[in-house]
């Protein structure tokens, strides 16, 4: 597949980027019922920014939208909105927003944008009619014009004196589109000047990137505008590093010819350039966009390292020889294997920030739609995961979510009459534990209606138990089974049994696991833990009958060789242990997987105390062989079609002799 322009990945990253942003703002806004000075500024500069790279990309219906939306916070940023007129700008904002986004979403498909984008223009510049006594311009052609000549704007000449200036910028290293990001200079300010020529004249070959990178970027105009109020519509740029803006003379020889009145003699440029010139230098960007496909190569080389490596220095027959140089070297590198593992682990991840900020407009729209007041509290937003792991999060989320506002939390009457807050509490909450992250989903709603679950499960065949055998934690498993809905109408949002079985599957492939928690009229609580990564972990090594297991460090707790004195069978039949007055189950590692073991007697072997999610539970295994850093890979998928019993199997690692060794997860190894 051919590779997209680079100037368009750009393009539909940083648009993506600043939606976001938007949208996030205008979240924050509407909570208050107003934006503030601070918020109004970011919203235009982001619609300037928007409206110059679609034009740039001759994206007309995207920038066309842009601009009038840019125009309307040009108006408010002239305190020129009415109070009474927030929940409209609310809404046709968001609306642009939507409009906006599945715009770009075609662009990175391939395809053009929409054009049905005038009817939503056509109400913002009727907005700005009743509140400004004047019809703005109706597209962005305006703007446009004269980007690389010397055209003049005629409806700018107010017959006042115009001086002339020299503004040069410089943009942020690696900031790339640097030409369209000068297009977008030449746009703001077309509109205040009568005059104006830049350097590089043409913006919109290639080379221009180029030049703009090494030499800035220089334009000269004619304007009656205060010059400070020229370097604030300078300064909205974004990305810009340095900026400066200096008065040349009127019989400056640094004046492009096709801004003179007319040609004659001029004195040299350099009394001009003693100007000692205005420079806001910003913070430099420390900081590029990396395709993320290149990471996850660099990741599976670090992988492959991390293998090689193991495989190097535990190799047997170098390790019978004890060669003390050897074995210092070989520690060396493995410090240092370690730390370039963990800086490309630090640069995959990425805060759940963005993932839980969407959730806001979910949350927003869909409590329009049902009538019902929810409000979502996102605690422990800074957490971060890897970038693959963030990308599977979205959609269990937004299932969640959506069953939450849908049907777990009750409408405002019904929540009165319980004697509760008119308003619902959904909240979404991350947070760090070792070598997991567990996210939690709760509400305070109505709950999981348990009697309803268990008839629906008993008439769809999939219980024979009577209601009081089936504990709560196996009647809620219910709802994760493909089909299953207690429904009886289907909405737009639930009822039709899809969402919670996608649920589990997109957790599950991400070597998560997800459990829930209900109780009537106090709501739900769905509980996700989710590696941090789903490429390296630390691991022990254990051995049963000819094979090698490997268990994760964080969960084990301790190793033992049990008192035979303190193991009992429970009334049903299990094998326990009593450690230090608490009991817990022994579970033989090859009765689970029907191995031929070393021993069969617990004296002989080991006891390995692991905690999993809902239980601490002893394993029993031959031997404990030692630490071993496993980079995770799948099952083969041979292994896989031939529907083998690989539950409680998370994935497999090769070892330092080049075998491969089942990775054991904790979690599932237990369940029915």
């Amino acid at each position: 597949m051919k590779d997209k322009d680079p100037m368009l990945e750009i393009f539909i990253f940083e648009s993506q980027q600043l939606l976001e942003t938007l949208e996030e703002t205008l979240l924050e806004g509407e909570k208050e019922h107003c934006l503030n000075d601070e918020q109004i500024n970011e919203i235009f500069r982001i619609m300037h920014t928007i409206k110059g790279s679609a034009s740039m990309m001759s994206y007309e219906n995207i920038a066309g939208l842009a601009h009038a939306v840019e125009d309307l916070f040009s108006q408010i940023r002239e305190k020129k909105a009415r109070s009474g007129d927030w929940n409209n700008i609310f809404e046709i904002v968001l609306e642009s927003a939507d409009l906006l986004k599945d715009g770009i979403d075609k662009v990175q498909l391939g395809k053009a944008p929409d054009a049905g984008y005038s009817h939503l223009i056509d109400k913002i510049h009727h907005y700005l009619e009743l509140v400004s006594h004047r019809k703005p311009k109706p597209d962005s052609e305006g703007d446009d014009q004269g980007a690389g000549g010397d055209e003049e704007a005629d409806d700018y000449d107010t017959g006042e004196p115009a001086a002339f200036y020299k503004i040069k910028v410089t943009f942020a290293p690696n900031s790339q589109m640097e030409s369209m990001r000068a297009f977008g200079i030449v746009t703001a300010l077309t509109p205040h000047c009568r005059k104006k020529a830049h350097i590089p004249e043409d913006l919109m070959i290639a080379a221009s990137n180029e030049e703009i990178e090494k030499n800035g970027f220089v334009i000269y105009i004619q304007s009656t505008e205060n010059p400070d109020n020229l370097k604030k519509i300078v300064e909205e740029t974004m990305f810009l590093d340095t900026s400066s803006i200096i008065h040349l003379p009127d019989d400056s020889d640094a004046i492009p010819e096709s801004m003179r009145a007319k040609p004659e003699t001029r004195k040299d440029a350099a009394d001009a350039q003693q100007a000692k010139p205005t420079v806001d230098s910003g913070a430099k960007q420390n900081f590029i966009s990396v395709n993320v496909n290149k990471l996850d190569k660099l990741m599976d080389l670090v992988g492959e390292i991390v293998t090689t490596e193991s495989m190097v220095t535990k190799n047997p027959e170098v390790a019978e020889l004890h060669i003390e140089g050897f074995e210092n070297n070989s520690k060396h590198l493995e410090k240092l294997i370690h730390e370039l593992q963990e800086i490309v682990m630090s640069v995959r991840m990425i805060p759940v920030s963005t993932t839980f900020h969407k959730m806001n407009r979910l949350v927003r729209d869909m409590s329009k739609k049902v009538t019902k007041q929810v409000n979502l509290n996102i605690v422990g937003e800074e957490t971060e995961v890897d970038k693959n792991i963030i990308d599977s999060l979205s959609d269990p989320l937004m299932h969640l979510i959506r069953n939450a506002v849908d049907h777990g939390i009750e409408t405002p009457e019904e929540r009165r009459e319980k004697g509760k807050n008119p308003a619902g509490t959904l909240i979404l909450e991350a947070r760090n534990t070792g070598g997991d992250v567990i996210i939690i989903v709760s509400d305070d709603g109505r709950g999981l209606d348990r009697n309803a679950i268990i008839k629906k499960a008993t008439e769809a065949g999939l219980t024979t138990k009577s209601e009081s055998e089936i504990s709560d934690r196996e009647a809620f498993s219910f709802v994760f089974l493909p089909g299953f809905s207690t429904n009886k109408e289907v909405t737009e949002y639930s009822g039709r049994g899809v969402g919670m079985d996608v649920v589990r599957r997109n957790i599950e492939k991400v070597g998560g696991t997800i459990n829930l928690e209900s109780y009537p009229d106090k709501g739900t609580t769905f509980l996700l833990r989710i590696p941090l990564t789903l490429a390296i972990m630390e691991g022990m090594k254990l051995s049963v009958g000819d094979l090698i297991f490997v268990v994760p460090m964080l969960s084990i707790q301790e190793s033992f060789k049990p008192d035979m004195k303190d193991v009992f069978f429970d009334p049903d039949g299990r094998e326990m242990i009593m450690i230090r007055g608490e009991c817990y189950p022994i579970v033989r590692l090859y009765e689970l997987f029907d191995l031929k073991p070393k021993y069969s007697e617990l004296s002989d072997g080991i006891l390995v105390m692991l905690n999993s999610d809902t239980l601490t539970f002893c394993l029993f295994v031959d031997q404990l062989i030692g630490e071993q850093q496993a980079v995770i890979k799948p099952l083969p998928m041979y292994i896989k079609s031939h529907n083998l019993n690989m539950h409680g199997i998370g994935g497999c690692t090769i070892l330092g002799d080049g075998s491969i060794s089942l990775i054991i997860d904790i979690n599932n190894l237990l369940t029915d």
